[in-house]
């Protein structure tokens, strides 16, 4: 049994339901992870429409992001986008594999400016660039920093570390 979650008063199962209703394919493999989160893969070309779509969904929006990550799985790369409804006081995490040579995927920053900063960190840590990104550089590391620490085919350079 699902207890109903949020002012919409949704159960997380019936949530799921309406949004592969409203989205239908953009939402592979919708399932319930948590009692209020909802998980699925979106296609990278999909990325901002999809994000659009769920921001803009009437009573159920999909109104804030609230992280935005980055996984190397070795033969590709995934950004993990965390969106949260206050409306139906639930998450939902959207997975896109991205081409481990070729790491780019759309910003969703103008939709959701809080994923400004998580796409950039992103972007320093794992490499992926964010097509339409409006200041894409570097947060964490130094601007002449070579390479992208958190992948796992990672190696440290002595540029790296000039006074060493």
């Amino acid at each position: 049994m699902s207890i109903a979650i949020g002012a919409v008063k949704l159960a997380i199962d019936d949530l799921g339901a309406r949004l592969g209703a409203e989205l239908g394919a953009d939402l592979a493999d919708l399932r319930v992870q948590e009692p209020d989160t909802l998980v699925a893969r979106v296609d990278r070309r999909r990325l901002r429409a999809v994000a659009a779509q769920l921001k803009g969904l009437a009573e159920i929006a999909y109104d804030s992001c609230n992280f935005v990550a980055a996984v190397d799985h070795v033969t590709h790369l995934e950004t993990v986008y965390h969106l949260y409804s206050y409306a139906t006081n639930s998450y939902i995490e959207l997975h896109v594999e991205i081409d481990r040579d070729n790491p780019v995927c759309d910003t969703i920053c103008d939709l959701y400016p809080a994923a400004d900063w998580h796409e950039r960190e992103a972007w320093d840590m794992m490499g992926v660039r964010f097509d339409g990104h409006p200041d894409l550089r570097r947060i964490l590391l130094k601007d002449d920093w070579i390479g992208h620490p958190l992948r796992k085919d990672y190696v440290d350079l002595l540029e790296n570390h000039p006074n060493v």
